[in-house]
């Protein structure tokens, strides 16, 4: 009986050819996908690789979104420190607005976090530290820093609340005239034309206030 030559199967990927997903690749896919359509099945697709395996990389649909926050922030430049507290904490409450603003969907997704992306976390801390560099005590750098990003976030997500569609209008034409008669004849057009406005102009103004505050009540004297 003649032997026939044994054949030996090569296991694993063939040697040389680059893996196909890693989390980084998963990362800029999810922003090429855009956080309006975010799951893993759209990531999957954009990908060409089976849904199944993207459980190997990211636990679970919230992993996907921090994943992409953390890619987002190491492309977005971010504003080096002017040298005055004001000028940056300003810089970087518009950093942020403009973060918003260019990815669709991105408020939605952040408010319902439970665990945040480490690179927010840490612009958020060098933010606190660069206010300590200038003279403020930990205590009010903390507080100044805070009430800048909440603001931010607080005033961006309420805009995108009064563009919500209603009919054939949205939230802001609709309940204008509510509004006017709840505030009051006096006080009726100045609501009126803070509804009409871009959310951005109120912001701007309220930013101004905030940072006001901060100079008259936390801020040191010599900045």
């Amino acid at each position: 009986m003649s032997r026939q030559p044994r054949q030996w199967r090569v296991l694993g990927r063939p040697r040389g050819r680059p893996a196909r997903i890693t989390r980084p690749a998963i990362a800029d896919a999810a922003l090429a996908v855009g956080f309006d359509n975010l799951t893993l099945a759209t990531v999957a697709e954009q990908l060409q690789v089976a849904h199944s395996a993207l459980y190997r990389h990211v636990a679970d649909r919230e992993d996907l979104v921090v994943l992409a926050m953390n890619r987002m922030l190491q492309l977005t430049p971010w504003p080096e420190p002017a040298g005055r507290w004001r000028t940056d904490l300003a810089a970087q409450a518009d950093a942020v607005w403009r973060l918003l603003e260019s990815h669709p969907g991105l408020i939605k997704e952040f408010l319902k976090l439970t665990r945040f992306p480490e690179e927010l976390m840490r612009r958020f801390g060098d933010s606190i530290q660069q206010l300590i560099a200038y003279g403020f005590t930990p205590e009010n750098a903390f507080l100044a820093a805070d009430t800048v990003f909440d603001l931010t976030v607080d005033v961006f997500s309420r805009g995108k609340q009064l563009d919500v569609p209603v009919g054939d209008a949205d939230v802001r034409t609709s309940t204008a005239d509510a509004w006017a008669t709840a505030v009051g004849e006096a006080v009726a057009p100045l609501i009126r034309t803070a509804l009409a406005e871009p959310a951005s102009v109120w912001f701007a103004r309220k930013l101004d206030l905030v940072l006001d505050g901060i100079a008259a009540r936390l801020a040191p004297s010599q900045h």
